[in-house]
């Protein structure tokens, strides 16, 4: 049995290439991990163990006989439930879409099969990913904790071993809170970078495809593989795609790290302060140099990201509200129903505050020069699920995630250390529009003089 527990998608790959492992070998490990800890954590709604069976085999086949489609050729991989799914439903947590098949896949999940990646499974979500239920999905580190939002099944499987990587949706966060309160990896790119086609619902103004996988490396092998133009998707940036892979190379000296104030207010709790700050000092032993800074503007932050997305989501809900109101959760139906409601003047000057916002931080990248942001990715640590109020906490945990996605700009959040209770704390680091590659590479630097990517939690069975 493969110790899923040591292998990142690199190293997986590397296995496969020199034949000492199979993809029908690494599925079944695969399978048999999330047999043991699915009854725990819960990360997945859906098991698709028949057709990923059959797509190892076609993998090893296909290897066989000299081809190679990429470097996630025969891995495993999981996906959210709201993405389209042509061969498993697509449910997005909601009796609302109960048995829906979609008539293709997501762009994202059509790109992971056509580089070969093996789909194991599909991943719970809040219904429609609005946060407002609470499904029984659980952190790896300690499992009467809150896992870290809608697209929690994507960082707890990654950090149990029981997918090698994930794709989720980001629309404030839900990507970045549980690849850090898991542990492992987790990137938005860019606004447009990745086709949102085939994800439920219309996806908003605010929303990301997103990776979670254990390493900057394996996050950026699957960049390479799902970024692109997509007619299917007007919002799809239509830009040449670099190898973010090689781009990972270089040391940090002369990198400009731009450290804003709104990420170290009251707000953050005082051990993820510390571990942070950490994390800092070894950056600037890497070569980087802090610049500290303010973005007033971020400030807004909450007011103006829970009205998009409020609006946008009652929006593309209108019909469904119309047609099954009593298919919602009632919570979710709610949320809905007053986003539809708000009045076009509100949505409007959030809409010109947000256009503040990425005026401010694109200046502030050119006037300082500044190679990225870093900061924490969560102000607080995974508090147990019984002591959750989501209207009161679900604001407090997306305060430092949403405002990459109301400026559009790419995040990635790598770990960073643990608190005294052993809860890992993450690291953001974000950049200019379109800059993944220097966003890629400075997590990199700062992964590979650290260990904290290496610790894995104890759960289940595990090693």
């Amino acid at each position: 049995m493969t110790d899923l527990s040591a292998l990142t998608v690199r190293t997986a790959g590397d296995l496969l290439d020199a034949r000492s492992l199979s993809s029908q070998e690494l599925v079944e490990a695969t399978l048999a991990r999330i047999e043991e800890t699915e009854p725990l954590l819960h990360a997945y709604v859906r098991v698709m163990a028949d057709s990923a069976r059959a797509a190892a085999r076609r993998a090893d086949e296909e290897r066989a006989n000299g081809v190679r489609r990429s470097p996630l050729h025969g891995i495993p991989v999981a996906v959210k439930d709201v993405l389209w799914t042509h061969d498993a439903p697509t449910e997005a947590g909601s009796r609302v879409l109960a048995g829906f098949l979609a008539p293709e896949d997501a762009t994202a999940v059509r790109r992971l099969r056509e580089a070969g990646a093996v789909l194991v499974g599909k991943h719970v979500t809040h219904e429609f990913a609005c946060g407002q239920d609470v499904p029984a999905t659980r952190s790896a580190w300690n499992s009467e904790h809150y896992p870290g939002g809608s697209s929690a099944g994507a960082g707890v499987s990654v950090a149990v071993g029981s997918s090698l990587a994930a794709i989720g949706t980001d629309a404030g966060g839900s990507v970045r809170k549980p690849a850090s309160i898991n542990g492992v990896a987790g990137l938005k790119a860019t606004y447009g970078r990745i086709s949102r086609h085939g994800v439920i619902p219309p996806t908003g103004t605010l929303d990301h495809v997103a990776i979670v996988a254990r390493t900057v490396e394996d996050c950026a092998l699957l960049l390479h593989e799902l970024a692109g133009p997509d007619p299917a998707d007007p919002t799809a940036l239509d830009e040449p795609v670099p190898d973010y892979v090689a781009a990972l190379e270089g040391d940090l000296a002369g990198t400009r790290v731009g450290v804003p104030g709104y990420f170290f207010g009251g707000e953050l709790e005082a051990e993820v302060r510390t571990v942070v700050e950490s994390a800092l000092g070894e950056l600037e032993q890497l070569g980087a140099e802090l610049v500290q800074l303010e973005l007033p503007s971020f400030e807004l932050t909450l007011p103006v990201g829970f009205t998009i997305l409020l609006a946008e989501g009652g929006a593309s809900h209108l019909g469904w509200l119309r047609e099954q109101p009593q298919d919602y959760g009632p919570d979710t139906r709610r949320l809905l129903e007053l986003g539809a409601l708000l009045p076009a003047g509100l949505v409007e000057a959030a809409r010109r505050a947000r256009s503040l916002m990425r005026s401010e931080v694109r200046e502030a990248f050119r006037s300082a020069g500044l190679d990225a942001l870093a900061t924490p990715t969560l102000p607080r640590l995974s508090i147990p699920i019984d002591e959750m109020v989501i209207p009161v906490d679900l604001p407090r945990y997306i305060a430092y995630t949403m405002p990459f996605n109301l400026t559009g700009l790419p995040a990635i959040t790598v770990p960073c250390g643990v608190s005294s209770a052993g809860l890992p704390v993450g690291l953001q680091l974000a950049g200019a529009p379109l800059a993944e590659a220097t966003v890629l590479r400075i997590a990199h630097a700062y992964e590979q003089a650290t260990s904290w990517h290496l610790r894995r939690p104890t759960v289940a069975g595990a090693a």
